[in-house]
């Protein structure tokens, strides 16, 4: 485990929604053609603890929103949004900030080359409400009115009991099990504007760390 004084981890939810139908061929692999030339995605994100060094983490909300101009996400050149929890002090934002960006190592620093000019396009400070009950994650974005939602709900496996599940499948930022999901997004705001329903979705528990 990186230890909280001289680097950082998260760990906890993450859910994702795009146009693309079931599966997003991009969730596989950035090298495969979105399903329509393009793609508009969110990804939300619940920290359930964490450090960035001796700033605590937990509880904390955020959200990513991003077009990709296409045909596949490897070509990069994508507009994206980066909102982060309003309730978060200056300390714990720039933790957020450092990590989203990628400047600080794991995960994101491998996706940050992909965004325009490398940064995220504009950075907002919002009420970010997040929940999770049984095969459904759910993210409300909130500034002047809701600026953004997603929903994800888990498909059933073939027992009718359980989720359907993706393993053994690399991935950047998720964890090791993926599971099936059915999504409704929205995001209407300065930067982007987009919205589907009844399209990929998928979530997961992720671990995060970096140097």
């Amino acid at each position: 485990m990186t230890s909280a004084a001289t680097g950082w981890w998260v760990a906890g939810s993450l859910f994702e929604g795009c146009n693309c139908e079931l599966l997003c061929p991009c969730h596989v692999s950035f090298q495969q053609r979105a399903s329509y030339g393009f793609c508009e995605a969110i990804w939300g994100v619940h920290i359930a603890d964490g450090a960035y060094r001796d700033v605590s983490l937990d509880g904390l909300n955020a959200a990513v929103a991003a077009y990709c101009p296409g045909p596949a996400m490897a070509g990069g050149n994508w507009r994206a949004v980066l909102y982060l929890d309003q309730s978060a002090p200056p300390e714990q934002e720039q933790a957020l900030l450092n990590i989203f960006s990628g400047e600080e190592g794991g995960p994101w620093a491998r996706i940050a080359p992909l965004f325009a000019n490398g940064r995220f396009e504009t950075v907002r400070k919002l009420q970010i409400l997040f929940s999770k009950e049984s095969r459904v994650r759910k993210l409300q974005i909130i500034g002047d009115g809701e600026v953004g939602s997603l929903e994800v709900e888990a498909i059933r496996g073939a027992d009718r009991q359980g989720v359907a599940k993706i393993i053994n499948l690399h991935n950047v930022i998720h964890g090791l099990e993926h599971v099936m999901a059915r999504s409704n997004y929205r995001i209407h705001d300065q930067v982007l504007r987009f919205e589907g329903s009844g399209k990929h979705g998928l979530y997961s528990e992720f671990r995060w760390s970096g140097p």
